[in-house]
């Protein structure tokens, strides 16, 4: 049998950042190098959606599961109900079985060298043994004080299995901070890719056609519960009923499911209002924020890039969390587009002080073409087609 030419793996837990990325580059090889056999491996049960109709193919994993207390994530029992720790062990046979038959050319792991819960272990030892596996480590433009990237565990394991590492960054919008710490820290410069825009790799692979001007007030995505975003959901609906019809509808992109069987009547109110549509998250949200006057969303890489390529005015609803990476990346970027992004803090979002900012990012005008690069998934594609051809000459 053949082998594999790339698996790309991302761990799940609290939202979608590191499947998005990992499936943005994964539609990139596919779409430039259709020649290659490729696969997506990951927990995230929104994979398929964020796939759509790109010729990607993937392998569902039984999903973590992450709950926020004080600001750290702590594992829990997944929909499976196998605890955290059984899902660890669980996933680390599946990916060993996994890169033991398929005997992947070309390995591209998101975030930490070791996995989650260090589930990639005894697949890096198969690879590594036996089939001479190139492992490649992508890393987020603001990583934050994750113990599991900068552990020496991380650093030591990163040093025996991986060959090279991408950051998905700017360094003309983050300064050189990020890239000179990990090439102290892993020994090894890492490739300047650009951010990893799955909007961009979206709007290439769907090209949808773009309306000339808005047709919806906002696009709201709150990818994950935290402990307050209750509070913050109901002052959302308050915002929403006061405004009212006359500027359009909202589309509310928020896993109900996440609630269990109790839903809140906050998001029954919401769902009742005749201009407010809600939506499970997935790509349908990449066309619902192009068609928008504004967005609400939450810190994370990939909702900030996907703002940035739409050119849409957005409010970002920051959380405490303690590796400080949203608030880091925020920081810089709003230092570079300052009449882009606005920020609340979720405990500070009363109806009152969310109503007045909401009102002020609608009255700003939409910016595209932002200096930015956000190529950075047709950058790493290419990286990994030479990678990978380089590969079979060597092990042909």
């Amino acid at each position: 049998m053949k082998r594999l030419d790339l698996l790309i793996y991302a761990h799940d837990g609290r939202g979608l950042g590191h499947a998005s990325r990992s499936v943005a580059i994964g539609l990139a090889v596919r779409r430039l190098f259709p020649e290659l056999r490729v696969l997506f491996v990951s927990g995230l049960k929104q994979s398929a959606s964020l796939i759509g109709g790109g010729r990607l193919d993937w392998v569902k994993l039984p999903s973590y599961e992450t709950r926020v207390v004080d600001g750290i994530s702590r594992g829990w029992t997944g929909n499976s109900n196998f605890s955290d720790r059984e899902l660890g062990a669980i996933r680390s046979g599946m990916l060993k079985d996994i890169v033991g038959r398929l005997k992947p050319r070309c390995v591209l792991s998101d975030h930490m060298p070791q996995g989650k819960h260090r589930e990639l272990l005894p697949a890096l030892e198969v690879a590594g043994s036996e089939d001479n596996a190139y492992w490649i480590l992508g890393m987020r433009g603001v990583i934050g004080d994750v113990a599991g990237v900068w552990s020496d565990e991380a650093v030591a394991i990163f040093q025996r299995f991986y060959k090279d590492i991408l950051w998905y960054g700017d360094q003309n919008v983050l300064g050189a901070e990020s890239p000179d710490r990990i090439a102290r820290r892993f020994d090894t410069v890492p490739l300047a890719t650009g951010y990893v825009s799955r909007l961009m790799e979206w709007q290439r692979m769907a090209a949808p056609s773009r309306a000339s001007q808005p047709s919806l007030t906002a696009s709201v995505s709150i990818p994950w519960i935290g402990e307050h975003t209750l509070a913050f959901i109901d002052a959302l609906a308050g915002v929403v009923e006061h405004i009212g019809s006359a500027a359009g509808e909202w589309h509310l992109f928020l896993d109900s499911q996440a609630f269990g069987d109790n839903v809140p009547g906050v998001v029954d109110r919401l769902r009742r209002l005749p201009h407010c549509r809600l939506f499970k998250p997935g790509a349908a949200y990449f066309s619902s924020l192009m068609r928008s006057r504004m967005a609400i969303i939450y810190g994370g890489y990939n909702s900030l890039t996907d703002l940035l390529y739409a050119g849409v005015p957005g409010l970002v609803i920051l959380r405490d969390m303690a590796d400080q990476e949203q608030q880091k990346h925020l920081h810089c970027l709003q230092y570079r587009f300052p009449n882009q992004l606005s920020s609340m803090h979720e405990k500070q979002c009363s109806q009152d002080n969310l109503a007045e900012n909401v009102k002020r990012m609608m009255e700003m005008p939409s910016e595209k073409g932002l200096e930015i690069r956000l190529d950075g998934a047709e950058t790493a594609a290419r990286h990994l087609h030479q990678t990978i051809v380089d590969h079979r000459n060597r092990f042909s």
